[in-house]
């Protein structure tokens, strides 16, 4: 079985369940040593370790609550205490998955909700994307990709204003740091996913209306997700650059 990201250290925020854990279960499988990361379900994140492990991977669980400025320095501080051994404070692929949605109508939204969406979907996604351009540059190679949405592309729905917003960020931020990176050998693009059956958008109910939306229907898989963010990891993918990757079913077309 090809491995083509062998001896490469991934963290994928955010993946205890879901996307996330797919994302950190595909690179492992791939053959990347993967830190799952996680904010408060350390029996999930052990969860995904052990499946990776059992399937002949490497992968360790830390605990980081990325909603905060302490958490995010405490991830970063990780990669040197419980990596730097093995990989010499080195990260070689970032892929910032954590973020939030809080649903309803904007005029009716308390003010917190907007500190919720911003301080989870976009300050960590620019601080350890920061951190791990540092650890990047010097080996000239690293890939940091982030995950968008359709909602950064467009409005589908109402009452996800907040999260639109954000998402919006995600995609300019992905195009504004591939201009800076981009002769350095450091790539940064992001996968925008439609909508996935997840424990938290699952594919029943009254999610049932939303397939019709799409060319295939039907709602996509997290491994759908997993393999166009490992796609965008490959070796081979290093003159992909800026790119936001929308990954939906047709939901856009």
């Amino acid at each position: 079985m090809s491995r083509p990201l062998e001896n490469k250290l991934a963290l994928v925020t955010g993946s205890s369940r879901g996307i996330g854990a797919a994302i950190a279960i595909r690179l492992a499988a791939d053959g990347a040593y993967v830190i799952v990361n996680y904010a408060a379900s350390p029996a999930r994140a052990e969860k995904v370790v052990k499946e990776i492990r059992n399937a002949g991977g490497n992968a360790e669980a830390v605990g980081a609550d990325l909603s905060t400025v302490q958490g995010i320095n405490k991830l970063i501080a990780s990669i040197d205490q419980v990596f730097g051994a093995s990989f010499g404070g080195r990260l070689d692929i970032l892929v910032n998955n954590a973020g939030t949605v809080v649903f309803g109508p904007f005029m009716e939204g308390a003010e917190d909700s907007y500190d919720k969406h911003f301080n989870l979907n976009v300050r960590p996604l620019i601080a350890l994307s920061k951190d791990a351009a540092r650890r990047m540059l010097p080996q000239k190679w690293g890939r940091i990709i982030n995950i968008g949405s359709i909602h950064g592309e467009s409005a589908p729905i109402p009452g996800v204003t907040m999260y639109v917003a954000t998402k919006f960020a995600v995609h300019g931020f992905t195009r504004g740091l591939s201009r800076e990176l981009g002769a350095t050998g450091v790539t940064v693009n992001a996968v925008q996913p439609g909508f996935i059956d997840t424990e938290l958008s699952p594919a029943n109910g009254q999610a049932e209306d939303m397939k019709k939306l799409t060319s295939v229907g039907r709602f996509g898989r997290v491994e759908e997700i997993a393999s166009a963010v490992a796609f965008l990891a490959h070796p081979e993918s290093a003159f992909i650059n800026g790119e936001n990757l929308t990954v939906d079913g047709g939901w856009s077309a």
